[in-house]
């Protein structure tokens, strides 16, 4: 008989749709159905990539609930997940479905999986109580996806059993990025220095979702400090969200500094990888530190305690740069500066940049995915 797994997600960012329909495959090779049910999110949503369209997916319409001011999420899919023998939801205290099917858990209607970071690890926005909450319910899920390592320790510290957690390792599709850098990276680097007027220096590039977190106005001053000890460095930010206007006005009075907007398409963010000679992310760091490992390009970022969860892939001296002192722009840019400085250190980092992207594949994260799925159902 085939097992029946429904995974309900908020939103499904772009980054995700590959994710998606390759495990897809590999669950119905092993006899198990998969439906994945989601929203398409809101304009500025659109504006993050976070309204993909997954081909075969359940589209559901989330209904927001406003509570001072919390904004809660109502997802409907109880009728989709009392047909599914586990349900995968993300770990979130605002997604008010999770009480209710583990409610259904209870009465042996279904199971249920979390999927998170098993914290909010933005505290500076988390609040207290949705965080006291989330501790509490978390402990109850038949399943956990956790992921990263340093998540599975978050989730164990809660009090939940080890043996019922599957480590993801996090991860998106990097493979053609690496491989267009690798095939045509020198012309493209020619062509891109050439449309944005980058001249032959180094060159900066900050490639993501632009938000206060992201720290754009750190970034902004430690270009200045940069450019009084490179002259010749020009510093790229692409990218697009509600911060765009800071990055806007700076580009009017610095001449160093080009914003390319947002890139689409993996060949644009090769192309600007080609380009750079360090990926420079002072602020959050996700995904995106994949990005820069697929194009060899060193992530140099700050130690603040609210990256996600794979910061915990960045190597300090290895495959990139944490710099600790992260409230001094001029410290971070003489940290750049140094490295750009040093051809031995430079290249060592490049080499662990390439080492590490072969680890943190999307398919490995397919293959835990699944097998974590498979030992669930088998529970």
């Amino acid at each position: 008989m085939t097992s029946r797994v429904l995974i309900v997600y908020r939103t499904i960012p772009q980054y995700r749709i590959a994710f998606f329909e390759r495990l897809r495959e590999r669950l119905t090779a092993a006899g198990i159905a998969l439906q994945i049910a989601y929203d398409r999110g809101s304009d500025e949503e659109a504006s993050l990539g976070l309204d993909g369209h997954l081909a075969g997916g359940i589209e559901i319409h989330n209904r927001c609930i406003s509570i001072g001011r919390r904004h809660l999420l109502w997802q409907p899919c109880l009728r989709l997940a009392a047909q599914a023998d586990l349900v995968i939801v993300e770990q979130a205290s605002r997604l008010l479905v999770n009480n209710v099917l583990l409610l259904m858990q209870l009465a042996h209607m279904t199971r249920v999986a979390f999927w998170g970071h098993g914290a909010n690890l933005q505290r500076q926005t988390a609040s207290k109580s949705a965080e006291s909450l989330k501790r509490r319910i978390s402990r109850y899920p038949h399943w956990w996806f956790a992921y990263t390592d340093g998540t599975k320790e978050r989730v164990v510290g809660l009090g939940y059993p080890s043996e019922r957690i599957t480590v993801v390792q996090n991860a998106q599709d990097t493979e053609e990025i690496a491989r267009v850098v690798e095939q045509q990276g020198e012309a493209d680097a020619r062509i891109f220095r050439d449309v944005h007027k980058l001249g032959s220096g180094p060159v900066g590039l900050f490639l993501g979702s632009l938000y206060r977190e992201k720290r754009l106005s750190f970034l902004i001053n430690a270009g200045e400090h940069l450019v009084r000890l490179r002259p010749d460095f020009r510093l790229v930010v692409a990218g697009d969200g509600p911060d765009r206007h800071v990055v806007e006005d700076a580009a009017k009075r610095f001449e160093w500094l080009r914003y390319v907007g947002r890139l689409e398409g993996v060949h644009e963010r090769a192309q600007a990888l080609a380009a750079a000679s360090v990926v420079l992310m002072p602020g959050l760091v996700g995904l995106v530190v994949l990005d820069a490992f697929a194009a060899g390009k060193p992530m140099v970022t700050t130690e603040i305690d609210y990256h996600s969860p794979e910061i915990e892939y960045l190597r300090d001296g290895e495959n990139g740069l944490l710099v600790a002192d992260a409230n001094d722009p001029e410290a971070y840019a003489n940290a750049v500066a140094d490295l750009l400085e040093d051809d031995t250190r430079y290249g060592i980092l490049v080499s662990g940049c390439l080492e590490s992207r072969s680890v943190y594949t999307l398919e490995a994260m397919v293959q835990r995915f699944a097998h974590g799925i498979a030992d669930a159902l088998a529970v």
